[in-house]
């Protein structure tokens, strides 16, 4: 991607005139993020830490660069994102014969607080965020070109999938986003009916699923364990979502005692390790996990400025993305796997995160018509 802006900036000169002002504010908040990084440079103990934070950061300011230069109707390609979702469709399909043929031992496994293995070997929060992208991607492509029924039989079984394979993560991300899409179509369509019809079946699918799904119905226990365990006091370690509320707790505790500065991201690790000591945490040491809560991330890293930052940029997308109820959906799924995940500290997530977002947001009626040929 980086070659490809080169080239094109050498040898075309000129920028396609596709993004509104909104989009571009979105990639200047992501300059500053990139600003942020650099800057880490002068207050890092660990410059190898730092060089490796900035290699990851990157993507942040090329992909959009890189969407920027690509027509409209290049972006959008359908052939393009029918292969991105073939090839995630294919892993899942890989992963599910896998759950099947070691039935017993991976359900097992979610009982203490494990995962589906994910074929290629993809992080399974990952792994599930992209599933629920695609099967908007599939809504999307269904609503807006012609191969209905490809997109269709793609999108039922994806979500078939997803309530076997995905994380929690995942699962929260595809119904909150679901959640968003009906209210959005609803509002768009004034079929108030459908409301009650939504509603019916999303109540429905997780019963469904408890029913028919083994591994869902073991996630679910699991997560009950949880939250029995935090509510009452218990032994927590081990235990997923017990674990990630401490590491919420403790990242509040680093953020305020830095919050104008925070502690600069190649310090994040370890200024959060030394709080779970200041704590008296009853987490074994492997178990001290990282904050898995993106929002917190940036501010434990840039302080109060870096937490508005993300949440300029959540705050943007959603009204960019209003108009189009699958698009607001996409934009829906990273914001609540912002809520539950550090997505933006991995590259796997930048780049769809990225890639994604840049080529979906919608253009205003203004900047359709100038762009027009």
């Amino acid at each position: 991607m980086l070659i490809y802006v080169l080239w094109y900036k050498v040898k075309i000169k000129t920028t396609p005139n596709t993004q509104q002002k909104n989009t571009r504010i979105i990639y200047g908040l992501l300059l500053v993020w990139i600003g942020f990084v650099l800057l880490d440079g002068f207050r890092t103990l660990n410059f190898e830490s730092w060089m490796a934070e900035l290699a990851l950061k990157v993507p942040l300011v090329v992909v959009p660069l890189y969407v920027f230069l690509l027509k409209r109707n290049t972006c959008q390609y359908e052939n393009s994102w029918l292969i991105f979702t073939l090839l995630t469709t294919l892993v899942a399909v890989i992963s599910t014969v896998n759950y099947w043929l070691n039935f017993e031992e991976i359900n097992a496994l979610l009982l203490q607080s494990k995962h589906v293995p994910i074929f290629g070997n993809m992080h399974h929060i990952y792994f599930g965020i992209v599933m629920s992208v695609c099967i908007w991607l599939c809504v999307y492509f269904y609503k807006n070109r012609d191969r209905k029924k490809t997109w269709l039989a793609l999108g039922i079984l994806l979500v078939f999938m997803l309530h076997i394979l995905a994380s929690r993560t995942g699962l929260v991300a595809f119904y909150a986003s679901a959640l968003v899409f009906g209210m959005a179509q609803v509002w768009q369509s004034k079929k108030y009916k459908l409301v009650a019809v939504g509603l019916i079946g999303m109540m429905l699918a997780p019963l469904l699923a408890y029913q028919l799904s083994g591994s869902f119905r073991n996630k679910v226990l699991n997560s009950l364990e949880d939250f029995n365990a935090v509510k009452s006091g218990e032994d927590i370690n081990y235990k997923s979502l017990a674990m990630r509320v401490e590491a919420w707790k403790t990242s509040i505790h680093v953020i305020e005692k830095n919050v104008l500065m925070g502690v600069g991201a190649s310090n994040v690790e370890r200024e959060i390790q030394h709080q779970y000591i200041l704590d008296q945490t009853v987490l074994y040491r492997e178990n001290r996990v990282g904050p898995h809560n993106q929002f917190l991330e940036l501010t434990l890293a840039y302080g109060l400025v870096g937490g508005l930052l993300l949440l300029g940029i959540a705050i943007l997308l959603i009204q960019l993305c209003r108009s189009n109820p699958a698009v607001l959906a996409l934009a829906a799924v990273f914001i609540i796997s912002f809520m539950l995940e550090s997505v933006l500290e991995r590259q796997q997530g930048i780049l769809v995160f990225c890639l994604v977002m840049f080529s979906f947001i919608p253009l205003s009626s203004k900047t359709k018509k100038d762009t027009q040929p």
